[in-house]
């Protein structure tokens, strides 16, 4: 009898254990931060040079470094979130059985998918300062919104079509942003680092990307160094995985002539895949931390992400946003956003796809006020009926500027080197990335605030910015302008036994008298530098002598020209001030 009541009590401690799992499941994701990282707290000086600013600045390359010396000093350049995490407290809270998905610096914790048992076992650990996690959902209601009237983006731009690059399918989507004067000028990309954000890329296997200097790529999602689709993952790869990002990342630097060309074609990339495409899941706010980390670690110049976080999947809809969390400050990937851009990163992210509506339909990150939120026009400059519109809910402008995202030319995933047309900020964002790109390869000074400032002002909304265009369509030729004279990239020498054919691009918006550019060469065989005028042989504008320039030499004599041994650069003189390209 004994037995039997003891065997009757477990059944029921059995059964009660059973009920409680089914309803206590851990359904919420949530941030578990960190009260100090190994002694050091939030809001402490991390001094110079001290055992913990090296092990910050041990976690940064070269080039981050660089580039975060733009707007830091070499004494404030490590801040307590570079310090790396405690590690006892990350394998404590495993210890606890609890699986955790992403660990931040930045924020001073890790994140996981908890029950409310759990919760209130981790406030009581003394190393945990609090735990978080957001909120759900406002449904959007759609409401119609007049479009404001432009002023022909074409007024300043003449109609030579005759430029160095055969566009293709793509030459709309890139002469509506001002592109194929840019490079026409031999600005390309040149020596920016690019980190785009998406589902997967399936870089390698298309003819327009194969040609991509990709520095590195990690897959958030399945912890690997492939962000193409593969067997045998955690989380399996659906067939369409990776479609939108190769597709999205053909347009900022796709490169087949006659076919495709993005504007940053020449710029080094690393890929991150953050997007899980069968669902929609809180999980993936955290690969976008991560992947945020990872790039401003590695030296990225600008962050490219056409992913837009609003509403999550069942079980997760507590996880979701209202439009009050658009509000630059609440959001996970808004914070890792707007800490990037702290750090001197251009961050330009979607403002979504959710139409014009009552209350605003933007989602994060797009929201933070220093990320550049981009929407979406047509082919005629007008915005596009799904285009997401602000204010952000503290009554910030967004989006910050609008690019071409209807029609818009794009690589295809799949066997064949196949192409599309394709709607969506997805794509109007990384065309506005890529002419982020091409600012900072034509001025590498820039900090991140300095191209948002060159890329609005330069728009042609900027004098009455609104909620639907912001500051208007953007300007790749103007913007690169915003702040002083250009000398192209590189100059094209072209030598044959008869004839040796040097240009340059050059272009200045004080360039309105005629000047000559001139060419200032060495050969070793001449001690001194020789001089000779240049002629303009493509002109921009009417009224400016920006344009491309040329000399031509006959060969002569017995001596073979090598461009290896002759030293040169450019100059001109403008409004009685001489200005002189980098020597080569």
């Amino acid at each position: 009898m004994k037995k039997l009541k003891v065997l009757f009590f477990l059944l029921v401690l059995f059964s009660a254990s059973l009920a409680f799992s089914a309803n206590d499941s851990a359904d919420t994701k949530c941030w578990i931060v960190f009260s100090d990282k190994n002694g050091i707290k939030e809001g402490d000086k991390i001094a110079y040079n001290s055992p913990a600013y090296l092990s910050g600045k041990e976690l940064l390359t070269d080039r981050a470094i660089k580039r975060r010396l733009k707007v830091f000093t070499e004494e404030t350049l490590i801040e307590f979130g570079d310090l790396p995490l405690t590690q006892s407290y990350v394998q404590n809270i495993s210890s606890l059985g609890i699986d955790i998905i992403a660990k931040s610096r930045w924020l001073n914790g890790v994140s996981a998918y908890l029950t409310p048992f759990q919760i209130e076992k981790l406030k009581k650990l003394d190393y945990v300062s609090r735990i978080f996690a957001v909120k759900k959902l406002y449904k959007q209601r759609f409401a119609n919104t007049s479009p404001v009237f432009l002023k022909s983006y074409y007024e300043s731009v003449m109609s030579d079509s005759a430029n160095v690059y055969d566009y293709g399918n793509s030459y709309n989507q890139m002469m509506l942003v001002n592109v194929p004067n840019v490079h026409n000028l031999g600005i390309t990309g040149k020596g920016v680092l690019v980190a785009s954000f998406d589902d997967g890329f399936e870089w390698r296997t298309h003819e327009s990307l194969s040609r991509l200097n990709v520095l590195d790529e990690y897959d958030f999602i399945n912890n690997d160094k492939n962000t193409a689709r593969e067997e045998g993952q955690k989380y399996p790869d659906a067939s369409s995985q990776g479609g939108h990002g190769t597709a999205t990342l053909s347009t900022l630097g796709g490169f087949k002539e006659g076919k495709l060309i993005g504007p940053a074609f020449n710029s080094d990339f690393i890929l991150a895949k953050t997007e899980y495409t069968p669902t929609e899941t809180p999980m993936e706010e955290d690969f976008w931390l991560e992947a945020a980390e990872w790039a401003e670690a590695y030296g990225a110049d600008v962050i490219t992400s056409s992913l837009v976080y609003k509403a999550f999947d069942k079980p997760y809809v507590t996880n979701s946003y209202t439009y009050n969390d658009f509000d630059g400050n609440t959001s996970i990937t808004t914070i890792a956003g707007d800490k990037a851009a702290h750090y001197g990163i251009v961050v330009c992210n979607a403002t979504g796809n959710y139409n014009q509506t009552d209350p605003p339909s933007l989602g994060s990150a797009s929201d933070g006020d220093s990320i550049i939120g981009v929407g979406a026009v047509d082919k005629k400059g007008m915005i596009t009926s799904f285009s997401s519109n602000g204010p952000t809910s503290d009554g910030r402008i967004k989006p910050d500027v609008v690019a071409p995202g209807q029609t818009v030319y794009i690589a295809k995933m799949g066997e064949g080197n196949k192409y599309d047309y394709a709607n969506g900020t997805s794509f109007a964002t990384p065309i506005t990335a890529g002419v982020c790109a091409l600012i900072l390869s034509a001025h590498p000074e820039l900090t991140a605030m300095q191209v948002r400032e060159a890329l609005r002002n330069t728009a042609n909304n900027s004098s009455t910015p609104n909620n639907v265009y912001g500051y208007g369509l953007i300007n790749a030729y103007k913007a690169i302008l915003y702040f002083g004279e250009v000398w192209g990239n590189e100059a094209s020498i072209i030598a044959t036994d008869s004839k040796v054919t040097i240009k340059i691009g050059f272009a200045s918006n004080d360039f309105t008298t005629e000047s000559p550019v001139i060419l200032n060469y060495r050969t070793p065989q001449s001690k001194k530098f020789k001089s000779v005028n240049m002629k303009l042989v493509k002109q921009f504008e009417n009224g400016n002598y920006s344009g491309v320039y040329e000399y031509s030499k006959e060969n002569t004599g017995n001596a073979k020209f090598n461009k290896d041994e002759f030293e040169y650069y450019f100059s001109v003189v403008i409004n009685g001030k001489e200005l002189k390209s980098t020597q080569r």
